[in-house]
């Protein structure tokens, strides 16, 4: 099979009629080999249903339902696992990612190239979401030493050789982006334009951007354990001149009578800071109890139009 188009569906039951019959319009000319995958993620509404009953009527429709709700790596995992394709492309259900754009960035896959990312360049998001992006690519390629671009995101069209390595990787705790980022392999960006959401709203509030944010960075970089060690380096130095300095002071009678404020706010401070470092060092000793136990990163409980794997 030439291509495999995966979308993960969370919240989708009125865009997957949509999304379905673009899909087939924008990659129907180009080849007649080629498959839908839709995942449901536990959806809480019945989207489920819906990819039921498209599947009845479309045996190049896919479809697989996830025992609970993973979270959208998961789910994007899980269809490029089932996936037959010799390249995959990973689409999300809200078509802001427009299905139309896919034959340029097949026809960009087929010169050569393993990764070939949609490069959003103008953003049809809330200024919350812009703004929580920027922020959060600034921070990570800080912490990481990546140079990543805020602009891409999960769409795109992906090599059957690049997802077969993905696939391999059993971290527990993944990001789609960042883990391809990592793997290497030949990439390029192909630049597209931004739609709005068809129906609803993003199920990523500020929390759950929050929470990507922070597993995103500490399942990747272990520069802030080093970055904790400098710090307490610097703020054992600094403790080292003020005691030189009070030592120098006491002989030269320049001691003058400790203040309250300033020996509260010391212990504060230092707590503070102790407890922030713990706190830096239990996420990652979390994220290895979390890798240890060894569980499966899906469950499928169902599956349509699929052959056993």
């Amino acid at each position: 099979m030439k291509l495999s188009i995966v979308s993960p569906v969370y919240r989708g039951e009125k865009m997957l009629e949509e999304l379905v019959r673009r899909i087939h319009a924008a990659i129907s000319p180009i080849t007649d080999d080629y498959e839908i995958v839709l995942v449901n993620d536990c959806s809480p509404d019945n989207s489920w249903e819906k990819i039921a009953d498209i599947c009845t009527n479309d045996q190049r429709v896919k479809g697989i339902n996830l025992s609970r709700n993973f979270g959208q790596p998961y789910a994007i995992t899980a269809g490029l696992t089932y996936a037959k394709g010799d390249y995959i492309a990973v689409i999300d259900c809200d078509l802001q990612n427009k299905p139309e754009d896919l034959p340029a960035m097949y026809e960009k896959a087929l010169e050569g190239y393993d990764v070939v990312s949609a490069r959003r360049v103008v953003r049809d998001d809330t200024f919350l979401k812009r703004m929580s992006s920027a922020v959060f690519h600034k921070v990570y390629d800080f912490l990481s030493g990546f140079d990543t671009d805020k602009a891409v995101a999960e769409f795109g069209i992906y090599s059957k050789k690049i997802v077969k390595v993905y696939c391999s990787i059993p971290e527990y705790s993944r990001s789609f982006v960042e883990l391809i980022h990592t793997l290497g392999f030949k990439k390029t960006t192909v630049d597209v334009s931004h739609d709005h959401r068809l129906e609803g709203e993003s199920s990523y509030n500020l929390h759950r951007l929050l929470v990507l944010s922070y597993n995103s960075i500490i399942s990747n970089s272990n520069r802030p354990l080093y970055l904790s060690v400098t710090l307490g380096f610097l703020m054992s130095l600094l403790s080292f001149l003020m005691a030189v300095y009070n030592i120098f002071a006491k002989f030269a009678g320049l001691n003058e009578v400790a203040g309250y404020t300033s020996t509260i706010f010391s212990i504060w401070f230092v707590g503070g800071l102790l407890l922030f470092m713990m706190g830096i060092l239990g996420l990652y000793i979390g994220k290895i109890f979390d890798q240890v136990k060894g569980r499966p990163v899906f469950i499928v409980s169902e599956t349509l139009n699929i052959e056993d794997k």
